[in-house]
């Protein structure tokens, strides 16, 4: 049964307290607090929030870069760092999409479609670490990510005029086509990953 070796990869990545408690966890835990001031900012139609609101994206996106940076600098990768990463990004991006369509900027099934990948792929990456494998990060989870906050931050700063229409619509667009194929592409390596991995490795971004 997979919940028993969930609940001791949880533990065991919880009782590393000490390892646990560095700067890049911390950035990655500041990126989770962002979401709440996202949906406060979307709540009310307004240029100020607007440009509020894409602000805190784009901090999104810069302390996503620097915790890896750090990490990866200081060799201070841990697991509980390599399990909320992805998931802040997540919230994040999830977040912003919904309040989007919430406020008309966007049709409904578009956060639809994200979460969902968003929520298969987390359980996918929980259920391969609890059996020892890993799942490292592909070129096309990454892509997904960057298209995803391009189009968050086009749609949030809506402008007049046929251009801007044809780039939002562009990149929501893409970014909806990356977001299943890259998911796809998990699904297709599976099996690569369900091989208990001695290295480890960063998780999908």
């Amino acid at each position: 049964m997979p919940f028993p070796k969930i609940s001791r990869w949880w533990r065991k990545i919880s009782s590393e307290e000490d390892d646990n408690l560095n700067l890049p966890n911390a950035l990655t835990v500041a990126r989770i607090l962002l979401a709440p001031l996202i949906v406060a900012l979307l709540l009310r139609e307004s240029p100020r929030r607007n440009r509020m609101a894409a602000a805190a994206v784009a901090a999104a996106a810069a302390t996503d870069y620097l915790d890896g940076f750090v990490a990866r600098k200081q060799g201070k990768e841990t697991r509980l760092g390599q399990f909320l990463d992805p998931l802040a990004d997540k919230i994040c991006i999830s977040t912003a999409f919904v309040m989007l369509a919430r406020r008309g900027r966007l049709p409904v099934w578009v956060p639809v479609v994200i979460m969902g990948r968003e929520a298969f792929i987390t359980l996918f990456r929980v259920y391969v670490g609890a059996r020892g494998g890993s799942v490292p990060a592909s070129i096309w989870g990454k892509l997904k990510t960057n298209s995803q906050l391009v189009a968050l931050l086009l749609v949030i700063m809506e402008k007049e005029g046929a251009t801007h229409r044809l780039l939002r619509r562009t990149a929501v667009a893409t970014a909806v086509f990356l977001t299943l194929f890259s998911g796809l592409d998990y699904v297709a390596r599976s099996e690569r990953y369900l091989v208990p991995s001695q290295k480890g490795g960063a998780p999908d971004s």
